[in-house]
C-alpha cells in the first residue's frame, strides 16, 4: 500500500451524509415508521372479530407482517450502517491528513529545509 494515495472529496461526502441522515429521519417520522408499523401493521382478531374465516386471514397477515417488519428493520439498520461507515471514512481521512501535516511540520522544525506547502501537504 506504500505508493497508493487516498483522496476523497470530504465536503461532497459531508453533503451526501447530510442527505442520507435527513432521509433516514424521514423514515423515522410520520406514517411508516417502525413504531407505526408495530402499532398499525398487523391485522388481529380484535380488528376483524372472532369468526372462523378470520383465523386464516390473521395467520396469513401475521406471517406477512413479521416478514415486512423484519425486512424494514434490516433496511433501516443497513441504511444507518452506511451513514456510520461514511462518517468513519471522513473522520479517518481527516485524522490522517492532520497526522501528515504534523509530520511535515516536525520535519521542518528538525531543520530539513523543506517547507510545508499546499503541494506537499493539503492541510498546510
Amino acid at each position: 500500500m506504500g505508493d497508493q494515495k487516498s483522496e476523497i472529496d470530504r465536503d461532497e461526502v459531508r453533503k451526501i451524509l447530510k442527505k442520507l441522515k435527513d432521509n433516514l429521519a424521514e423514515f423515522e417520522s410520520g406514517k411508516g415508521t417502525r413504531n407505526d408499523i408495530s402499532v398499525h401493521g398487523n391485522i388481529t382478531n380484535a380488528d376483524l372479530g372472532q369468526y372462523p374465516a378470520v383465523q386464516g386471514l390473521v395467520a396469513s397477515t401475521t406471517t406477512a407482517y413479521t416478514q415486512i417488519k423484519t425486512q424494514y428493520d434490516s433496511f433501516l439498520q443497513s441504511y444507518d450502517g452506511i451513514i456510520q461507515a461514511l462518517e468513519r471514512i471522513v473522520g479517518n481521512h481527516d485524522e490522517k491528513e492532520q497526522q501528515n501535516a504534523a509530520a511535515a511540520n516536525r520535519t521542518l522544525a528538525n531543520g530539513s529545509g523543506a517547507t510545508p506547502t499546499t503541494s506537499n501537504t493539503s492541510a498546510y
